[in-house]
């Protein structure tokens, strides 16, 4: 198999030597038939590195690549790649995203948003297949524009962002969306969010639009350390006590029909409050999830409206049918065929015939009834990623150790790994912690918030420079706050920002500079760049563990039976992810210097992953870093 050159000039393009490296190595291990997987820094190209290896693989493979990412906005820097490594390599892409963003008809009819994936789908399938047969209620959208061999060639040859496309091609009456879908089946390269990929269901579309198989792939997923999260997130679902409420009002609008004799729908639903309030009938006062079986559920619904138990899986098979009827009636209409009635019946089919052994049920409350849900929670991700491990892959992150727990979670066993380690000086980045100060739960009293707050205060009033403050929780960063002075609030993450009043946050922050304050874990930990002088120091303010809710106990359970050492998987390993992608905020090249001060006396437990020591109490260090910097 062919490798890059040892010069690494390709066109406008010029690869370092560990880039070099980097792609030799994923080109050889797709050739013996592995997954590659790559660690490697922030700021060291992991998509050039991974687009690159993919797409020099395939042409010599004769496969075609798809790309994952986590986010939409994350595909704007794929683009990027794609249009610099066309410069030296033909290939022909198209950057995909969802109905939801692409369908302007859906945009003029649903304003609810009432909808699944399954029910844009089919509304999609029905208006073409009425436009197809001349009738009326087709979609004007969908026309011969969509195959037209010009638009197709500017959809691969140019691949226009989805929003631009959108724009362009919706102003023309021609559908963006199943213009993209039609290009799939000609482009080398498709980039899509990992949930395309991740569920078996929507990637067998992905391959038919393709015309290609599992086998005829390569897979590149990027930020991969989010893999194990995500797949349990497909895998996953809650019942809540607003579907359950949506489902009633939907069936009073269609005739509310028994389902039984002398039993409706609308009855039926109230037995299954009735059974979620006498599910959490028991927990303890401050208690606010307990594991269940699934079939509890069923049981309680039984007891709740005497019925017999086999009387509850004919209603909830009587519910799917009506859901049916429902949709009918919507598509007939004009409207989404959504129905809340058939989503309930087909998650509460799941909690029939639900597996105890690698999924958990868990009953949740909150302050009052309309709180309570009950959650299907999978605990092995490797059992939805078992499709993915049939295509070879790349699998890129900055923070992919310890890697036995990953490898483990994800089933990738048969796989080559290549850690790039450091690629910028060393003396760029002073880290620090310190041992006075933790935000464990055992010690975290008023006492010790005063005392982070002063800390950070001191640290932003020695050095002077744009600093961001991450806390490892929303709880934890407002009681600490409460004893910081004068701060400016537009520079502060809440839980209800908008993407909007993000992004002016961190524009503010890059103009003006000052102190901003946020969470780890969330968009400011991983979804910012700030190189050079736009952030120089970032304080942590405690280990960012998971919380110690009943998912992470029970994942700790499963795995020490699986593995051994559960706690590993459940709680250090998510540690450790958000640790090192927060700190990868600060140095994003060479060029870039700056400072780390952890707060929290518990770095030790993760000196295999960090390199970090104590910092002095007068933090003579930080301020000895920075002089050197301007000397």
């Amino acid at each position: 198999m062919e490798t890059v050159r040892e010069d690494g000039k390709y066109g406008s393009i010029q690869l370092r030597p560990y880039q070099i490296k980097a792609i030799n190595f994923a080109i050889k291990a797709l050739g013996e038939e592995k997954h590659a997987i790559i660690q490697s820094p922030t700021g060291s190209g992991k998509t050039l590195i991974s687009l690159f290896s993919a797409i020099l693989f395939a042409k010599q493979s004769g496969k075609r690549v798809i790309y994952l990412t986590r986010t939409n906005s994350q595909q704007a820097n794929i683009l990027k790649e794609i249009n610099l490594i066309r410069e030296s390599v033909r290939f022909k892409a198209v950057v995909m995203q969802g109905r939801i963003n692409l369908c302007p008809l859906y945009m003029e009819i649903e304003k609810r948003k009432e909808f699944t994936a399954e029910s844009l789908s089919r509304m999609c399938s029905s208006r073409k297949k009425r436009t197809l047969e001349k009738k009326e209620g087709g979609c004007r959208f969908y026309n011969e524009g969509i195959k037209d061999q010009d638009n197709i060639n500017m959809i691969l040859d140019q691949t226009p962002s989805p929003e631009d496309l959108f724009t362009a091609f919706s102003s023309r009456t021609i559908c963006p969306y199943e213009s993209m879908k039609y290009a799939m089946k000609d482009a080398d390269v498709v980039v899509m969010p990992y949930s395309y990929f991740i569920s078996p269901d929507m990637a067998m579309n992905v391959l038919y639009n393709m015309r290609t198989s599992r086998e005829s792939v390569v897979v590149v997923i990027d930020e991969a350390h989010n893999l194990p999260d995500m797949a349990r997130q497909v895998n996953s679902f809650d019942i809540t006590w607003n579907m359950v409420d949506l489902s009633e009002k939907e069936s009073q609008e269609f005739g509310d029909p028994e389902i039984m004799p002398r039993v409706r729908v609308s009855d039926f639903m109230e037995a299954i409050r009735s059974a979620m309030i006498d599910l959490t009938g028991d927990m303890p006062r401050g208690m606010e999830e307990k594991r269940i079986m699934f079939r509890d559920v069923y049981s309680y619904i039984a007891m709740a409206g005497r019925y017999n138990p086999e009387d509850v899986e004919y209603m909830v098979d009587a519910m799917a049918n009506f859901g049916e009827v429902v949709e009918n009636q919507k598509e007939k209409s004009g409207r989404v065929p959504m129905s809340h009635i058939s989503s309930l019946a087909s998650k509460m089919k799941f909690l029939q015939y639900g597996d105890d052994d690698r999924y958990v049920c868990i009953m949740k409350r909150g302050e009052t009834s309309q709180d309570i849900s009950v959650e299907a929670y999978c605990l092995d991700p490797s059992i939805i990623l078992e499709q993915m491990r049939r295509s070879l892959t790349i699998q890129v992150s900055a923070t992919l150790e310890p890697l036995h727990l990953y490898i483990n979670m994800t089933g990738f066993a048969n796989h080559s790994f290549l850690n790039i380690g450091q690629i910028f000086p060393e003396e760029n980045l002073l880290s620090l912690y310190d041992k006075d100060l933790t935000t464990k739960y055992e010690t975290m009293d008023s006492n010790m918030e005063m005392r982070i707050a002063e800390r950070i205060m001191q640290i932003v009033g020695k050095t002077g420079k744009r600093t961001l403050v991450l806390f490892p929780s929303f709880n934890i960063m407002g009681r600490i706050m409460k004893h910081l002075d004068a701060y400016d609030s537009t520079l502060v993450e809440r839980r209800d920002l908008k993407a909007v009043e993000f992004n002016r946050m961190i524009s503010k922050f890059r103009q003006e500079g000052g102190t901003m304050f946020g969470v780890i874990g969330g968009r400011m930990s991983e979804g910012i760049d700030l190189p050079g002088k736009l952030l120089e120091v970032l304080i942590i303010v405690g280990i960012p563990f998971p919380r110690p809710d009943i998912r992470q106990k029970i994942l700790s359970s499963y795995y020490d039976h699986e593995f051994g050492n559960g706690w590993e998987y459940a709680f250090l390993f998510p540690a450790i992810i958000r640790l090192k992608q927060a700190m990868g905020r600060v140095i994003r090249s060479e060029t870039d210097r700056g400072v780390i001060v952890i707060l929290d006396n518990r770095v030790p437990m993760f000196s295999n992953y960090i390199d970090s020591r104590v910092a002095s109490e007068s933090l003579k260090e930080v301020e000895d870093f920075f002089r050197e910097s301007q000397g």
